[in-house]
């Protein structure tokens, strides 16, 4: 019981390189830390302009309702003219969104050097 109660736990790490703002996610996103990712990231994708990169190398788990987010994070980040890319995900998570299509509305990068690199094109 103890063990599932530890893997529960999301923690989101907020690094800014060269004005890129680096989102660090380690744990899962599922129904219990849903609320937690849309508090920290709500605010930063609401600014225009910015260059957002989620570094999933940690992410173990995405339900559904956090994968349908990235993608309304996606698209509110296009309207507000900024970055919004998603990197480094584990081939189980990454074959989850090419099956439901979301492949093609979020920016997806193998890595995070890749991701940054692509923001930092955003003029």
């Amino acid at each position: 019981m103890g063990r599932a109660m530890a893997e529960a736990v999301l923690t989101i790490q907020l690094e800014n390189t060269n004005g890129v703002q680096l989102i660090r996610v380690s744990g899962p996103l599922d129904s219990v830390t849903h609320d937690q990712f849309r508090s920290q990231l709500d605010p930063l994708v609401n600014e225009s302009g910015v260059r957002l990169v989620l570094d999933c190398a940690n992410l173990t788990y995405v339900n559904s309702k956090g994968l349908a987010l990235l993608g309304r994070y996606q698209q509110i980040c296009m309207k507000n003219l900024s970055f919004f890319g998603v990197a480094a995900l584990n081939k189980r998570i990454m074959k989850t969104i090419e099956l439901l299509g979301l492949s093609r509305i979020v920016k997806i990068y193998p890595t995070v050097d890749e991701a940054v690199e692509a923001s930092l094109k955003l003029v």
